[in-house]
This record gives C-alpha cells, structure tokens and sequence, in this order.
C-alpha cells in the first residue's frame, strides 16, 4: 500500500484551519460577483466594495492582456489568509495565499 504524500508546502501547510475554513465563503462570493465578460480593474474594485471589502486590502489591481489580477487581504485576529485573483478569462479564478502574520500584505507570493 502507498501512502499519500502529504503536502510540504503551501496554504494546506501554512494556514490554520480556521482561515482555510473562511477561504470558502470569500471564494464563492467572488467568484459570482465577478462573472462578467472583460472586467476591468476600475469594474473589480467596484465590484468586491460592494461586498464590503475595504480599498486597503485590495492590492495589485491591474490589467494584464484580457485579465485583471488582483490580490485581497483576508487577515484577521493573527492569521494569514489572502486570495489571489484573476477575471477575464473563461470563469474567475480565486487561489488562497499565505500572507505574512503581521505588517503589511505581502502581494505576489502565491502558495498553490
């Protein structure tokens, strides 16, 4: 019998099990907001506003080929949880990100 090899690195690792609960939520709420055909950055931010998310935790909005990519702030209470975004293509893409514990986001450092 071959055991499963467990992952070393990465969001299944290095976030708590609480945060990996919250990405869900978060997840499934942006992926229906941003459902749209072209979306632009101006589009994105207006759109995840009106989720309730803060300007200060969205972060490297921008436009890249037929794509806007962003990254979101999801820290609470110490943990470490971010998203990684990307609209424009076939359907929205959504992957969790660990960010730092403490100071400021630290953009562009996926963890898939």
């Amino acid at each position: 019998m071959v055991e499963p090899m467990m992952p070393t690195a990465g969001p299944a690792v290095e976030l708590n099990a609480r945060d990996w609960c919250a990405s869900s939520p978060h997840e499934q709420r942006i992926y229906v907001a941003l459902r749209s055909d072209g979306p632009t950055p101006a589009m994105v931010r207006a759109a995840l506003n009106g989720l309730g998310y803060l300007d200060e935790h969205i972060h490297d909005l921008k436009k890249s080929g037929a794509t806007t990519q962003f990254f979101l702030d999801l820290r609470e209470n110490g943990g470490r949880l971010g998203l990684e975004g990307s609209v424009g293509g076939e359907e929205p893409v959504m992957d969790k990100v660990v960010a730092p514990a403490t100071g400021p986001f630290a953009a562009g450092r996926s963890q898939h």
